[in-house]
């Protein structure tokens, strides 16, 4: 692991001491260039892919930022280089430890340059404790159309308006070492013609210029390229000196950059997205190489894994994390494909299925179920990942069984449920797509396994806080030619849109008769997380425990000035420095 010509990415270099170490630039591959270039337009996308639209306000320069509270991309250190490639509705059950990455719009403290101003105290509800009023006043409520704005530098020069395929011939004989061509154009001037090679980058027809990195072969040949990323470098420095640039910007679910306000027919695509560039929308199981993996076997050796001890929960969990991870991606792209092969395929009538109101394939040990929509908003379908729909069960049933796993529950509740764990539902284009993973294991009376191999998370776990990061665009890009195509589009829109309004009233008005005329249903339901808190609760009362949260609510907390902007109160100081001394009492 540790000896030979190369380390591993997860080898740390302070465990190597003593020893000598030779960093040695290797050689591109064609696939390592064209990561390398992606990685360049990803660091650059701040200055040109999040800019306000032309409606909104004029910048005002940035003058102060505040972490958001999420991020659609993780973060990395790594600048461009030949080994540093950047890299419909799911429903899940996700193990424990497996965090959870939700989506939130991201505020900013201080004004920025492309969003809103930040709001008066006037508009700030009033709350109940100063304290609030101070935390409103150092961090106002972030608003929708302020998340791109932590990433964004737009008040800023942009070092490249553009990196291209170039179809020029080339200016002298290609050789082995040559891969390809691009077209590049700075900040200012005319398109450079970069010849891509094993070795590096050079300019066509210069090859004494060559550079192994892009950027450093065009801070050669531009000032202006310099001076306009050394700006870039410096602002990424001053909004955060204490993070790393940005790694693997990809498109949030619920919000568009402001400039597709301008031309919503135009869906430019971040560089890590972009497949002119070997982008994709994230996610693992793309290549096919795990759609026949034994995910039943596996399943079932994660339930029977050890787990007394602390460790070894922490070792089975990090293994559930990562295998249901990669359980979600593929079931998705299975789904998603089994959706669309029975569409263009079996054309299901808008107005009932040809043939059977359902299908089933499968596809290894996964289990795939298609059902279309019914268009009736009265009815409700149970595709829940415990629900009736899924494990086949009637609503009594389904009660008991959650009823008895709450309050039999403990630290391996979720990874022993393998019947809700293997499961993933995907709503997508009117039908509900229910994979599971099948059921029967055989192991031909060999002993079940101790432990499985599962990969770690690629690109050294950039999206560690977003993992799950699998993108579809549902938003088909076009390129209208004329200002007549842009209305002819336009009106199309409209039309469809109208068409689907009197469809949505006219099902919702006969949902709400057959509903008027349908008696109240009473179901017994129970979820099986509310059992173990029932259980916990009868626990403490009987040991004589007191709430900890009515506990820490009583105590007075005093006032700590602290540092911050206007002087916010900070009040979780005196309770850690509590909480810890208390810690050391009982060490």
């Amino acid at each position: 692991m540790v000896r030979g010509p190369r380390l591993k990415d997860s080898v740390e270099v302070v465990s190597l001491k003593p020893c000598t170490i030779t960093i040695v630039q290797e050689d591109y591959t064609e696939e390592q260039a064209v990561a390398h270039i992606r990685r360049l337009l990803d660091i650059v996308a701040c200055a040109t892919s999040f800019g306000a639209s032309s409606s909104s306000p004029k910048p005002a320069g940035r003058t102060g930022s505040k972490e958001p509270n999420s991020k659609d991309s993780g973060s990395n250190d790594v600048e461009p280089g030949p080994d540093n490639n950047g890299s419909a509705e799911i429903t899940t059950t996700k193990p424990k430890g497996a965090a959870e990455k939700k989506i939130s719009c991201s505020g900013t403290g201080g004004s920025h340059p492309h969003g809103d101003k930040p709001a008066k105290s006037s508009e700030i509800a009033e709350p109940a404790e100063k304290g609030d009023v101070a935390a409103a006043m150092m961090y106002p409520p972030p608003s929708l159309g302020q998340f791109y704005d932590f990433f964004s530098f737009a008040n800023l020069t942009p070092p490249i308006q553009y990196i291209r395929r170039s179809t020029r011939p080339f200016l002298e004989d290609k050789t082995d070492d040559d891969l390809f061509q691009i077209d590049v154009r700075v900040c200012s001037g005319k398109p450079t013609t970069v010849v891509a090679s094993l070795k590096g980058f050079y300019p066509a027809g210069k090859r004494i210029l060559l550079s192994h990195s892009l950027v450093g072969l065009l801070q050669q040949i531009s000032r202006i390229f310099d001076a306009a990323y050394k700006a870039l470098m410096k602002a990424f420095t001053e909004h955060n000196k204490f993070g790393n640039l940005p790694y693997g910007f990809r498109a949030n679910t619920w919000v568009v950059p402001p400039v597709i306000a301008d031309n919503p027919s135009m869906f430019p695509p971040f560089p890590v997205e972009d497949e002119n560039w070997g982008g994709n929308g994230g996610g693992q199981g793309r290549d096919g190489k795990h759609d026949y993996r034994p995910w039943a076997k596996e399943f079932s050796i994660l339930a029977a894994m050890p787990c007394k001890t602390a460790e070894e929960r922490q070792i089975r969990d990090r293994k559930a994390f990562l295998l249901h991870s990669l359980f979600v991606d593929v079931s998705v792209f299975k789904a998603v494909g089994a959706i669309k092969h029975l569409i263009d395929n079996y054309q299901w009538s808008p107005n009932g299925v040809t043939g059977s109101s359902s299908h089933e394939e499968r596809v290894g040990d996964l289990l795939i179920r298609l059902t279309k929509d019914v268009p009736d908003a009265s009815t409700k379908q149970d595709g829940k990942n415990d629900g009736s729909l899924v494990l086949g069960m009637s609503q009594e049933e389904i009660a008991r069984r959650n009823l008895f796993k709450g309050i039999t529950a403990d630290e391996s509740a979720t990874v022993h449920d393998t019947s809700t764990l293997g499961v993933v539902v995907v709503r997508h284009c009117g039908y509900m797509a229910v994979v599971k993973v099948a059921a029967e294991v055989n192991w031909d009376g060999n002993t079940i396994p101790q432990d499985i191999n599962i990969e770690d998370q690629p690109d050294g776990g950039a999206n560690a806080l977003n993992v799950n990061s699998l993108r579809m665009l549902l938003h088909k890009s076009s390129t209208p030619q004329s200002t007549g195509a842009v209305l002819r589009l336009h009106y199309a829109d409209v039309e469809d849109l109208n068409s689907a309004s009197s469809l949505v009233k006219e099902v919702l008005g006969k949902s709400l008769l057959k509903l008027q005329e349908e008696g109240t249903k009473h179901k017994q339901s129970i979820r099986w997380e509310l059992g173990a808190c029932w259980v916990q609760h009868l626990q403490n009362q009987a040991s004589g425990k007191s709430d900890p949260k009515q506990t820490e609510e009583a105590k007075l907390e005093p006032a700590v000035k602290g540092l911050g902007k206007h002087g916010g109160l900070l009040k979780e100081i005196k309770r850690k420095s509590d909480t810890q001394s208390s810690k050391t009492e009982q060490g």
